[in-house]
């Protein structure tokens, strides 16, 4: 079997078993030698029987010098080898020839290896390569969708616009029937009238003295409640009676106003008052010796009083002083036992009168107890005999206060002997006014009431008139008309915030405007493993998932704002997630024959944000190459 070695190609072959007679056989002392064949060409092969190559007969003699080079050759390909002698061997005829293979191939292929594997790492090191978060989301107006709902109830009327419909800020958009809010409001207002009118009379009602007849008048006129009615009648018969009453006490004053029934009671009262001047003279006698004993007893009772007061400071003195005393006793008495107390822990004096001190103490102070009990007693006792003088006094003051108005009543009775009492008929008007006062403070109630009722009616009539303006709807905004739900006959529930359509905004707000990047913007969402790497201002490509990215390409953007914090899982999404807005820097895909795709509101997109456009192919497979040690590390 042949085999490489230093550049060569050798064979073994077996020993032949009948020598060539023509062939001298060697020496013990001579190597027979191997036949080495090279690849190259000047070396010819020699057969070993002593023939040529062409077919020519000879001898082994006839090519001697063609032996002799062969030989030569075999010499040199094994004077560098170690050859152990071996037993003399015959070759046979014929011997198989391996030819050797050119290094230069080899050396090529290696070499072109090395410097492909060179020139990757090198472009590994130096390529950039985009690192990016990908998120999905929709397109979405860079103003929010305004939702237009009904701010009360009601049923529509009239719808004015259609889906797709293009309207700018105040254009009506729903009429809701408003009918039932006219009549309200015309309800109210008449309500309103009614109660105005009240009012007017109320106040004329006091601020002048209308007669009987004027009120019943003004009373069927406004068909007041009978309640309301009866205290304007009783007011006009108080202002009337007491009109009475100065006819009477006033001698210039005039009657003209009083009916017949007032002046026949006039002709009496005047009659009457001739029939008191004797009784009036005895009641006055009578209630000055009452008034004369009143103040006896007065000045009594405040001399009592003094003398009362005066106790009760002494009292208050004696028992300030005994209880000081009764303390200093009782702080000697402690002191003693305090003293005592050690003696007795060592023994120093008997525990009979340690226990004998305590004693002593807990009788003074049951007896300081008692002491300021019984002066407790004592002074409240004689307080409550001060406070019953003091009410007696007051009562006395009170009574003379009393006979003094009823002398003075009995000598105005005495002087008035002509005409009533001037007293008795002044403070029968003073009751009338004190009644009509009522009245008056009934009737102000009933104002107050009612100008609480026309607050509560302006208020209802404003209600009903911002109803009725509710009833128009109009837009908000300028913007286009979509998922209108509204119709004739629709009822919309505004307590589930039901909405009768939406607006998409038109034109971009000002405070963001920016005419070369549009005003849609791309809301998608994060999820917590990639937020880190998000920040705003990072560039991103946006491909609208409507339009193959392969035939119409992406949209350049910028990530303009990112939440504050994780929205957490619902229905659609099952992981936490930060929303992110990207701002896209042209609103159309332009194709390559130059014409455009409009986009739209609520497009679904696929954003990829670029988080790191500096990172190098080689920075990546370490990146791999990091990922696969750490997971070997793991146990399981």
């Amino acid at each position: 079997m042949g085999k490489w070695g230093n550049g060569e190609v050798s064979t073994n072959t077996p020993k032949p078993q009948h020598p060539t007679p023509h062939t001298p056989h060697p020496t013990p002392h001579t190597l027979h030698p191997r036949k080495t064949f090279s690849a190259n060409p000047k070396y010819r092969r020699i057969p070993m029987n002593g023939n040529s190559n062409n077919g020519q007969k000879g001898n082994g003699n006839a090519k001697s010098d063609e032996l002799t080079q062969a030989g030569k050759n075999v010499a040199t390909t094994t004077k560098n080898k170690s050859i152990t002698p071996s037993l003399p061997t015959f070759s046979p005829p014929e011997q198989s020839v391996i030819l050797k293979q050119s290094p230069i191939w080899s050396r090529t292929i290696i070499w072109t290896l090395m410097s492909v594997t060179t020139a990757a790492l090198i472009w590994s090191a130096f390529a950039k390569i985009e690192q990016v978060v990908g998120a999905q989301g929709q397109l979405k107006p860079q103003g929010k969708v305004q939702e237009v709902q009904a701010p009360v109830n009601g049923v529509v009327q009239f719808v004015k616009v259609k889906d797709g419909d293009r309207v700018n800020k105040g254009d009506v958009l729903v009429l809701m029937d408003s009918s039932a809010s006219q009549v309200q409001l015309e309800s109210l207002r008449k309500i309103r009238t009614s109660a105005e009118k009240e009012n007017q009379f109320y106040r004329l009602l006091m601020a002048q003295d209308l007669t009987p007849a004027a009120v019943e008048s003004s009373i069927a006129q406004l068909k007041l409640p009978s309640e309301i009615a009866d205290l304007a009648r009783n007011r006009a018969a108080l202002v009337t009676e007491n009109q009475l009453y100065q006819a009477q006490v006033s001698e210039g004053a005039s009657s003209s106003a009083l009916q017949g029934d007032e002046l026949a009671r006039l002709g009496a009262a005047r009659r009457e008052a001739n029939s008191r001047q004797a009784a009036a003279r005895l009641e006055m006698e009578q209630l000055e010796k009452q008034l004369a004993q009143t103040r006896v007893q007065l000045a009594d009772a405040r001399s009592q009083l003094i003398k009362d007061r005066l106790v009760l400071e002494e009292i208050k003195t004696r028992n300030a002083n005994s209880m000081k005393q009764g303390q200093e006793s009782l702080d000697i008495e402690r002191n003693i036992l305090k003293d005592i107390e050690p003696l007795g822990d060592e023994g120093a004096i008997a525990r009979y009168q340690i226990n004998k001190q305590k004693q002593s103490v807990t009788d003074r102070q049951n007896e300081l107890q008692q002491q300021e009990a019984n002066g407790k007693i004592d002074r409240e006792k004689q307080e409550k005999e001060v406070q019953t003088r003091i009410a007696e006094i007051s009562r006395l003051e009170q009574e003379e206060k009393r006979y003094f108005l009823l002398i003075s009543q009995a000598q105005e009775k005495l002087i008035n002997t002509t005409v009533i009492t001037e007293k008795d008929v002044r403070d029968k008007m003073a009751d009338n006014y004190k009644r009509i006062a009522e009245i008056d403070s009934q009737i102000s109630r009933i104002i107050i009431d009612n100008n609480k009722r026309i607050a509560e009616l302006d208020s209802q009539i404003s209600q009903a008139q911002q109803t009725i303006k509710y009833q128009k709807i109009t837009a908000p905004i300028d913007g286009v008309v979509f998922d209108l739900k509204a119709r004739p006959g629709f009822v919309p529930q505004p307590s589930q915030a039901e909405a009768l359509l939406k607006l998409v905004p038109d034109g971009c707000p000002t405070e963001v405007k920016d005419a070369a990047k549009g005003c849609l913007v791309a809301e998608v969402d994060v999820t917590n493993q990639d937020i880190g790497f998000v920040r705003v201002g990072q560039k991103a490509d946006i491909r609208i998932d409507s339009f193959s990215y392969s035939e119409y390409g992406d949209i350049k953007g910028e990530v303009i704002s990112i939440g504050s914090d994780a929205l957490p899982p619902d229905e659609n999404h099952r992981f936490y997630r930060f929303p992110v807005r990207v701002r896209l820097n042209s609103q159309e895909l332009v194709l390559k024959n130059q014409s455009t795709l409009p986009l739209q509101s609520g497009m679904s997109v696929s954003v990829n944000i670029k988080v790191n456009e500096n990172r190098t192919v080689l920075g990546l497979f370490t990146d791999m190459f990091n990922k696969q040690v750490d997971t070997l590390k793991q146990v399981r």
